[in-house]
């Protein structure tokens, strides 16, 4: 079963269950799936990492809703959008822990020969063509400067 079709099948769950909440949050990700459909490059089916990637712009929109309105004072949006991002990253795939990064961040580093922050940007690269959406680019940026000691 793809990441589509288990987002169909969940809202149709969700409309069952007469939870508004988890079908606000389905409905908003399925469109954004239907976007991508109408692009026009004739695609039926949108693949799964595609989907994982509107998904995380979604989680990311939603840290950042969160981040916004705890600055601003306002808890009880912020609170909503907690509860949002929950029912989001259940379509997620698993993060990557700091044990599994650090060898892949070491690996780059030798290969890129970097041994200063200048040539961060060669090492970003390298990194995250190899965890490919399973960890957020903060994440690699810090354990880049971990590992050179900046």
């Amino acid at each position: 079963m793809t990441l589509e079709q288990r987002l169909t099948e969940d809202m149709k769950d969700a409309m069952r269950a007469k939870d508004e909440m988890r079908l606000s949050v389905i409905r908003m990700i399925r469109g954004q799936i239907l976007l991508e459909k109408k692009k026009g490059t004739g695609v039926t089916e949108v693949p799964d990492d595609v989907v994982v990637a509107l998904v995380r712009g979604h989680v990311k929109r939603l840290k950042e809703t969160i981040e916004q309105t705890t600055t601003v004072g306002r808890t009880d949006l912020a609170d909503a959008a907690k509860k949002e991002l929950v029912l989001a990253q259940v379509y997620l795939p698993a993060e990557m822990t700091d044990e599994e990064l650090d060898p892949i961040v070491r690996d780059a580093l030798a290969q890129a020969g970097v041994t200063d922050a200048k040539g961060m940007g060669a090492v970003m690269k390298i990194v995250m063509e190899q965890v490919k959406g399973r960890t957020d680019g903060r994440r690699v940026q810090e354990a880049i400067r971990k590992a050179l000691g900046a």
